[in-house]
């Protein structure tokens, strides 16, 4: 086993157990020391929950918690995020425009068609964005201009 594949799988272990610690909590919101550990994710730290989440999602590992992690998660990075933002972490949004380059590799007729839900605003007119977890869970960073929204907070 290498050593991305440990790290992959510790955590794998850590987002399941958190889920599974949310789901015997009885609320939908993690503890304040979880929250505050969650605060200020960078782009790439973000990438690797979401990721990371959305794989175990996708394909099938007790679903319900772990939508509920991810959707606590987004909650708090959609209460860091500027009252005034135009876009914020949990929104739906649609391609617009060209496809970008992160999603060259994808059928673009289903990159029209698929809903994705943001997981990352950065500062530099980039956002991440996820698709519904069901059809897949690659997370793409695409230019702000080329999204629109759908729906604002959404689910996981």
């Amino acid at each position: 086993m290498t050593d991305e594949e440990t790290r992959e799988l510790v955590i794998d272990r850590l987002l399941l157990a958190m889920a599974a610690q949310l789901d015997t909590s009885g609320s939908p919101a993690l503890a304040a020391g979880a929250a505050e550990a969650l605060a200020d994710l960078s782009r790439s730290q973000a990438d690797v929950i979401f990721g990371q989440a959305g794989h175990l999602v996708h394909y099938g590992a007790d679903t319900e918690p772990l939508k509920t992690l991810i959707h606590a998660i987004t909650a708090i990075q959609r209460d860091e995020a500027p009252a005034d933002a135009p876009l914020k972490p949990g929104d739906e949004v649609r391609l617009v425009g060209e496809v970008p380059g992160s999603l060259a590799d994808y059928d673009e007729m289903w990159l029209r068609e698929t809903t994705f839900v943001v997981r990352y605003v950065g500062r530099n007119a980039m956002v991440d964005v996820q698709p519904d977890l069901a059809e897949d869970y690659v997370i793409a960073t695409v230019p702000a201009a080329g999204v629109e929204p759908m729906r604002r907070e959404s689910t996981p």
